[in-house]
């Protein structure tokens, strides 16, 4: 059923705030170092290229989740309209298990960071248990409370941080980014892979289109906060090549931050720590976002609870804080993650799409399971 009118709908121009938080996650704080094993200082390029495909990928799921059958538009649905019961249900699992993924990554790794950078000494359990509760609190209020989330983790890098970094504009040496175009094909889409990484999250859209008041006006919003987030990606790749030069740049694997640290303010020694200390809000819109969808599938796939899915994916991912403990753990999962968001939203959802003219043209029916997006009476 459309679920406007009432709490758990939103607005379309949440939407921005949901694609934002989703295409920029942990990987801007180290993005740059990746590109030195392709198209190094010629990354802008990159960047650029993988904000056009993804921008075709939104466009063919905008269009694919409008010629569903309304009340009918969830992921759960579509995969199981179109490759039956069985099949459809291991995809959804699939998708669950991905959504949890990417949720447990940016987890992860922000612990992993704090460690790092704050606190060397101490033992991430407990800070890692803090944002867990954070996490169920904000995810057991619904869409709209990880809507809210989404909201405060974009304002705090558009707003706080973003601005921030022109401060170092004095500091550049733009000669670091010449000679232009100096890198073959091969290099160049070595890092556009790498970026398209960066931007697989929008997969959610397949997720949160149900709930969004009226679809037909949100794809501006989407598109924008695209363009939102492909700014952001230039900027800080550009200001850090500019600020360090290639053989600086190897020795830094937080390129992020160690242009942010070099920024000085009254009172202030250490601005990364207190970037890192706010970045919070950004996690916490990640994780929640991520462990929603999950949660929200796993309703519609096996009429389970979402507060009992939520309770077991924070068991679950306290019990992986302690067997994913270092860097080397850390950047498995996450290439786990990166690989199958490769083919789930780079590959899957343009099958879909095709599949969906196919059955359009040849007048396919848009038959339905008898399951409702959103139970009544009952949070999403």
């Amino acid at each position: 059923m459309n679920t406007s009118g009432n709490r758990y709908s939103m607005s379309p121009i949440h939407l921005y705030f949901v694609l934002y938080v989703s295409l920029v996650g942990v990987g801007l704080m180290n993005f740059q170092y990746k590109m030195l094993r392709g198209a190094e200082k010629d990354g802008w390029i990159s960047i650029l290229a993988a904000a056009v495909m993804i921008s075709i990928i939104l466009k063919m799921m905008f269009v694919l989740l409008s010629r569903q059958s309304p009340g009918h538009s969830s992921l759960v649905h579509i995969n199981r309209r179109y490759w039956g019961r069985i099949a459809g249900s291991v995809l959804n699992w699939i998708f669950i298990l991905y959504f949890l993924l990417g949720a447990f990554v940016a987890y992860r790794s922000y612990i992993h960071i704090i460690q790092l950078w704050i606190l060397p000494t101490q033992n991430n359990w407990l800070l890692g248990i803090v944002v867990l509760l954070l996490v169920y609190y904000c995810v057991s209020g619904g869409i709209q409370s990880v809507t809210g989330m989404c909201l405060w983790g974009t304002l705090f890098i558009l707003v706080f941080v973003f601005p921030q970094t022109f401060l170092v504009s004095s500091y550049l040496h733009p000669r670091n980014l010449l000679p232009v175009l100096d890198h073959d094909v091969t290099s160049i889409w070595l890092s556009t892979r790498d970026m398209l990484h960066e931007f697989i999250g929008c997969g959610i859209l397949l997720v949160v289109y149900p709930y969004i008041k009226t679809p037909g006006r949100s794809l501006k919003w989407a598109y924008l906060a695209l363009v939102t987030a492909t700014i952001v990606y230039l900027v800080f790749f550009i200001y850090s090549f500019m600020y360090f030069n290639h053989g600086q740049m190897k020795e830094h694997l937080w390129p992020t931050l160690s242009l942010i640290s070099i920024i000085e303010m009254p009172l202030i020694q250490r601005m990364e720590y207190l970037v890192l200390s706010f970045w919070l809000l950004k996690i916490l819109s990640i994780i929640t976002l991520g462990l929603w969808a999950a949660c929200h599938c796993l309703k519609l796939e096996r009429s389970i609870k979402p507060s009992l899915g939520l309770k077991l994916a924070i068991v679950l991912f306290a019990i992986l804080l302690f067997v994913v403990k270092d860097t080397v753990d850390i950047d498995m999962v996450t290439e786990i993650y990166t690989r199958t968001g490769e083919i789930l939203v780079l590959l899957y959802v343009p099958l879909l799409f095709i599949i969906s003219l196919i059955r359009k043209n040849l007048g396919g029916s848009t038959g339905h399971q008898d399951m409702p997006d959103q139970p009544k009476g009952e949070e999403a």
